[in-house]
């Protein structure tokens, strides 16, 4: 992690100002401990990723969902390109599609559930000076997304942490993005919220992913992949009603044989 990257994290409990207590004065940052001012809550560094949330203190569904992330990790690049084919795409011109609703690209970009960091081949293909930040809740997945990095020798600073509760401070990036996952979260309403929160006045936000109809198709014929919660299976349902009527420019449009949602919205300026 960038040293400069520093005053771009918060606590994602109270969003009090973190201070880092352990990590040495080197200009990129890859162990040491951040501690929050306000609450005394502290968060370890580990391999230059920040690291907001234990696995084991997440509620039922979104530990269950990290965990399933983690064992599926290594192969779970090959199958997001096999799925983008079974729908009827290349999965670069579908990435493309969604990636243009949030173009041109400026200051900060942050996405959120980053994964294996797939979306990083075409986001960087992009003209304009701007930075990417990538956030998720499994360490499989962001392990992949900075072995890519990596190798790519990109600045991409990643962070260990629940959509739910994003450890970034109000009005922080410049465009804020989700594709993939949200269908799933334990509570869809507060991370609409927290994206929302961290985006800037006339700051573009953009939220992606299966519909219902993919997900009988694949998902459910899955092996040991489950979305039940609590005696009930949780709909793919595209989250519209969960955007506060005070967002501009709401759209809404159902992509690639009816099996993809993109939902993006303008927070007001």
């Amino acid at each position: 992690m960038k040293r400069k990257t520093l005053e771009l994290l918060a606590c994602p409990t109270c969003h009090g100002e973190l201070s880092l207590l352990e990590g040495g004065d080197n200009e990129t940052i890859e162990a040491g401990m951040l501690a929050c001012a306000r609450c005394q809550r502290q968060y370890p560094i580990k391999e230059g990723i920040p690291h907001f949330i234990k696995t084991e203190e997440l509620g039922e569904l979104n530990r269950r969902f990290a965990e399933m992330y983690d064992r599926i990790s290594p192969i779970y690049g090959g199958g997001a390109a096999l799925m983008y084919t079974l729908v009827g795409h290349w999965q670069r011109k579908a990435r493309r599609q969604l990636l243009d609703r949030l173009a041109p690209f400026e200051g900060r970009v942050i996405e959120i559930s980053i994964g294996t960091g797939v979306n990083l081949r075409f986001l960087f293909e992009y003209p304009g000076q701007y930075e990417v930040f990538g956030l998720d809740i499994s360490r499989g997945q962001l392990k992949q997304s900075q072995s890519l990095i990596h190798r790519r020798r990109w600045a991409v600073d990643l962070f260990l942490g629940n959509a739910e509760e994003l450890p970034f401070p109000d009005n922080s990036f410049d465009r804020v993005f989700h594709v993939g996952g949200i269908n799933f979260f334990g509570d869809k309403r507060k991370a609409v919220e927290e994206m929302i929160r961290i985006a800037r006045p006339g700051t573009t936000v953009m939220i992606a992913d299966e519909t219902e109809k993919l997900a009988r198709g694949a998902y459910d014929l899955f092996p040991g992949f489950s979305r039940e919660d609590q005696g009930k299976k949780i709909a793919a349902n595209e989250p519209i009603d969960l955007v506060p009527t005070t967002m501009q420019d709401v759209r809404l449009d159902i992509l690639w044989k009816g099996m993809f949602y993109c939902l993006d919205f303008r927070k007001p300026g």
